[in-house]
């Protein structure tokens, strides 16, 4: 199951950083994932390597591809399936009798 398909999506911020020309030069975004009682934001800082536009111009789907929202998908994924999973049970034998052991 593709939990990211299920999650609720919301922007948190984006901030562009510009040059004197007022294209950016650099996008940071924070983007929050949840279903249930999980939820996680996702913080990315990318460079933009040729600046040509100002920050209005960019649309959200654009801003998702540059920050890699599939890997995103992936990640959130494996936090709510590691999130979900049923605890791992560990037991300590304090009446362990290492003298039963072969010494060899």
């Amino acid at each position: 199951m593709a939990h990211a398909d299920d999650a609720t999506k919301s922007w948190v911020a984006a901030v562009p950083k510009k040059n004197a020309d007022g294209n950016v030069i650099e996008w940071t975004v924070k983007y929050k994932y949840a279903l249930g009682d999980h939820e996680h934001i996702f913080n990315k800082t990318e460079e933009i390597d040729t600046p040509s536009k100002a920050p209005d111009k960019y649309t959200k789907a654009e801003l998702l591809t540059l920050m890699d929202k599939d890997h995103w998908d992936d990640m959130f994924n494996k936090k709510y399936a590691s999130w979900t999973a049923d605890a791992v049970v560990e037991t300590t034998d304090d009446s362990f009798d290492v003298s039963t052991l072969s010494d060899s």
